[in-house]
């Protein structure tokens, strides 16, 4: 009977972690994804992770385990929002060529988030998406779930301040990596005012703003037909380095209480 109870906990325990990532994780997170299956594949999950997961018995009864299960969670949603931060960043990225390329102003309304969205910065986001399926970031998540069992074992206390700092110095991090990404449409966008400004000085009669937003545009669709083929490697290393970082973060989520 014993037994049974600590399998029992430990299912409800791994369910837990792995819901938090189901939760903040790419494409699970995704409003269209029901939270029944969610739920579903939180407990197959954790059914496979009986074995990895070691519980001490105080932490196993009444509201000890309420509160382990809440930590669960918790530790769950870093994960999935560490992953989450590549795509966020790229989306940032694709905003900021909407602010140069003049589509700022045509918002759209994503229906895979509920929020608004430019329109460069809809198509980074998609393109992530797509991008994280295609290298089987869904199986990273899986690894990185089974493998946070050997860095932050349940029950143990958690060092925040920390991991919260590294958290934010991460995100700075992958921000400048997507702003690189897109800087030949920045340095682009930037030659292409001098031009203009350089028009304006010869041809004074000519209006400026007339053509030159459109040409602008012209030029930023252009570089991104040209360019965009190419970001599969930058982008399977902003999602590799992902993955690296949640590791070091877990490991930093231990190491602050001395474990």
């Amino acid at each position: 009977m014993e037994t049974l109870y600590a399998q029992l906990t430990a299912l409800l325990l791994g369910a837990s972690r792995a819901m938090g990532i189901f939760t903040a994780a790419p494409v699970f997170s995704l409003r269209f994804v029901p939270f029944q299956l969610r739920v579903a594949l939180s407990f197959v999950l954790g059914f496979f992770l009986i074995p990895a997961i070691q519980v001490a018995p105080e932490h196993t009864q009444g509201a000890h385990l309420l509160l382990t299960a809440l930590l669960e969670l918790l530790v769950g949603l870093v994960i999935g929002f560490l992953c989450l931060l590549v795509v966020s960043v790229m989306q940032i990225a694709g905003a900021a060529i909407d602010m140069e390329m003049g589509f700022a102003l045509a918002g759209l309304f994503d229906p895979l988030t509920g929020q608004g969205a430019t329109v460069l910065g809809n198509l980074f986001q998609t393109t992530a998406l797509v991008f994280f399926l295609g290298i089987d970031g869904h199986h990273w998540l899986i690894r990185a779930l089974a493998q946070s069992y050997v860095l932050l074992p349940p029950g143990g206390p958690v060092e925040a301040s920390v991991t919260g700092l590294y958290v934010a110095k991460l995100f700075g991090q992958l921000l400048a990596l997507a702003i690189q990404l897109i800087l030949p449409f920045l340095g682009a966008m930037l030659l292409t005012m001098v031009a203009f400004a350089v028009l304006n000085r010869a041809v004074a009669q000519l209006n400026i703003f007339a053509i030159g937003l459109g040409t602008k545009t012209f030029v930023g669709l252009l570089l991104l037909v040209l360019l965009l083929p190419f970001y599969a490697r930058p982008l399977a290393a902003l999602f590799e380095a992902g993955y690296t970082e949640t590791l070091r973060v877990l490991d930093l989520m231990r190491a602050g209480t001395g474990g």
